[in-house]
């Protein structure tokens, strides 16, 4: 499991923009169809909000994968080399190769952060769009499906009349 998990944030760490590329193709299409009012009727209307709910949840999802793998590619995670070397791989517009960074730097997953060359590597706003992606994803969630249950009684009564 740990090979696996491993695997899939190196890949993270490189492929970053395709969930910020999937972000922005599910935001468009959602406002456009929240955008649209002639000619619509009240059921339709809650079906194409249902819709961009829905858009809009996924693309909360891809924002916080995009963030978090953006914020990953900056720390030397995977740099399995010489301590020497991780600094010069991780940022050579900053370190040169030989550079060793303080003894007491440390590196975490989460919130991200990596001060093995001495000032964190990780930029400030990567945690917190992370965080507010996250959440807002979670209230998305429970927002659509108590929309989508409630959509789903609705036509089941309107049937049984």
């Amino acid at each position: 499991m740990n090979v696996i998990l491993l695997i899939a944030l190196l890949l993270l760490m490189l492929a970053w923009p395709v969930p910020a590329l999937a972000a922005l193709a599910l935001v468009v299409p959602a406002a456009l169809g929240l955008s649209r009012r002639a000619g619509r009727t009240a059921v339709r209307d809650r079906t194409r909000a249902l819709r961009a709910g829905w858009l809009l949840t996924a693309a909360s999802a891809c924002a916080a994968i995009a963030a978090y793998g953006y914020g990953l590619r900056t720390t030397t995670f995977g740099a399995w080399t010489d301590p020497d070397d991780r600094c010069g791989l991780a940022r050579p517009d900053l370190y040169g190769y030989g550079h060793r960074g303080p003894d007491g730097g440390s590196h975490s997953m989460w919130p991200l952060h990596d001060t093995t060359c001495g000032p964190d590597l990780v930029p400030g706003f990567v945690n917190p769009v992370v965080a507010g992606s996250a959440a807002l994803f979670a209230v998305l969630m429970v927002i659509m499906t108590v929309a989508t249950v409630a959509k789903a009684r609705s036509r089941h009564r309107a049937s049984q009349d």
